[in-house]
């Protein structure tokens, strides 16, 4: 968040909770506490604080900590999202038998073919 943006979320804080001074000296604490933190984030953490806190004034440390951990939970949530092909082994006895592999998957057929003509199932 930059200069203006965090005066601007100060002046949001101050109007839910009037403990939160806008002022200079304020600003410049809050600015350096948020510097890699984006609205939208520093936001939710202060909403979830105060969801969580309700008596308790947000203060820069709090609410970076918590908007460093929204951080993470969005990063991890999309990196589970995103699913990696499977792996196969480059040294599988399929792909190096590819002939063996499919004379043994035919002669299984047959034999499975042959246990149930014999149960009388086919």
């Amino acid at each position: 968040m930059d200069h203006k943006q965090t005066i601007a979320m100060l002046t949001w804080i101050n109007q839910v909770d009037p403990r939160v001074m806008l002022n200079e000296a304020n600003v410049d604490v809050w600015a350096y506490a948020m510097t890699n933190t984006a609205p939208d984030v520093a936001k939710q953490a202060v909403l979830e604080h105060y969801k969580a806190n309700e008596s308790i004034a947000a203060s820069p440390g709090a609410i970076s900590k918590r908007a460093a951990n929204i951080k993470n939970s969005r990063e991890a949530k999309t990196n589970a999202l995103e699913a990696l092909p499977p792996i196969k082994h480059p040294n599988s006895w399929r792909s190096r038998n590819p002939a063996e592999w499919d004379r043994l998957f035919e002669e299984g057929q047959e034999q499975r073919r042959a246990e149930l003509m014999a149960r009388g199932l086919l």
